[in-house]
């Protein structure tokens, strides 16, 4: 088993730098996957309402506890509120909803999934198939979201003892701006889609200013992207000839080099797999180091960026985060 170190986030609590990301898993492939993660070592778990995945993911984290394999405190669960409940009034029953199906007394990270406000009756209204369409009426399918009102039902959950520390995904730097602004309790953490195609330097620089960690989702890319995603032009980032190089030249997977590439800059990561013989790959990533040149070239990489998630369905929000400085 390999133990990942931590990152230490603004209100001295640590996040391990590894986590599992789990969007897009099948029904039952998440629960494999999160069994044999456990048994490799992985102790950060990102969950979400909308990947419908937590009553699962509970299940297997419960069992593992109540087995011995491990205990609550080793556990560092992720979930977030969800666009089609992200008004002030509705992040208490959202929340005691994740806590419910996690089988959890308290949640160690909670983010804002995204600064938009979604209206979800509108989508049998407006004649939509799934909300992961563009609206004919954007007007009355999205709401404006009270960004505000929304923290400050979090810094009560924070208050109360149900949340160890609360944090934003997929925000821009003027809506981090308007929390900092408005806030008791500071962002400890910011999640958002980041690697070498999309390399965040702008933004992570931001976010280390104001004293925020980042994580990187889709840290190996995303070429699976869903209808409501842009696939990123065709382009595999874990076929890049450049990374496969570096790969070669280290013995390494193309994998190890990005993960390890984030982890370099003080940025914690989330890649998905479901096989063990990943997982171990993925988690055992830290057992080299780049080179000066490596990272170089790396870098170069983003000098035209390229986002595989963009929520291309959803721009017409008035809270679209991607139109705004990076």
């Amino acid at each position: 088993m390999y133990k990942i170190p931590d990152l230490t986030l603004n209100n001295g609590r640590t996040l391990p730098i590894i986590g599992l990301g789990t969007w897009q898993g099948v029904p039952g492939e998440v629960d494999r996957a999160v069994g044999e993660a456990l048994k490799v070592g992985y102790r950060h778990f990102d969950c979400a309402p909308i990947y419908d995945n937590e009553e699962a993911i509970g299940n297997i984290l419960k069992k593992a506890i109540d087995g011995g394999e491990v205990t609550r405190d080793e556990l560092f669960i992720t979930t977030k509120l969800n666009m089609f409940t992200n008004e002030p009034a509705l992040v208490r029953a959202t929340f005691e909803g994740s806590l419910k199906a996690l089988q959890t007394g308290y949640i160690d990270l909670y983010l804002i999934h995204l600064p938009i406000s979604i209206n979800k009756e509108q989508v049998a209204i407006q004649g939509m198939k799934s909300p992961l369409e563009r609206a004919p009426n954007p007007s009355t399918f999205f709401n404006h979201t009270d960004l505000v009102g929304i923290w400050r039902e979090f810094e009560k959950l924070v208050d109360e003892g149900l949340v160890k520390s609360i944090g934003l995904s997929n925000f821009n730097e003027k809506q981090i701006q308007t929390i900092l602004d408005h806030s008791r309790i500071k962002p400890a953490n910011l999640q958002v889609e980041c690697h070498p195609y999309l390399p965040q330097n702008q933004l992570l620089a931001f976010a280390k200013k104001n004293n925020i960690v980042l994580t990187a989702y889709s840290p190996l890319g995303s070429p699976q992207a869903t209808a409501v995603h842009r696939t990123g032009g065709g382009k595999v980032l874990l076929q890049d000839p450049v990374l496969k190089k570096i790969a070669e030249r280290h013995g390494k997977s193309v994998a190890q080099v990005l993960l390890h590439w984030q982890i370099q800059r003080g940025v914690g990561v989330l890649p998905k797999s479901v096989k063990r013989e990943r997982l171990e790959e993925n988690f055992s990533s830290l057992s080299f180091n780049l080179s000066t040149e490596d990272i170089n070239e790396i870098n170069d990489l983003g000098k035209e960026p390229l986002r595989y998630v963009d929520f291309a369905a959803w721009r017409d929000s008035p809270d679209y985060p991607f139109e705004q400085p990076q």
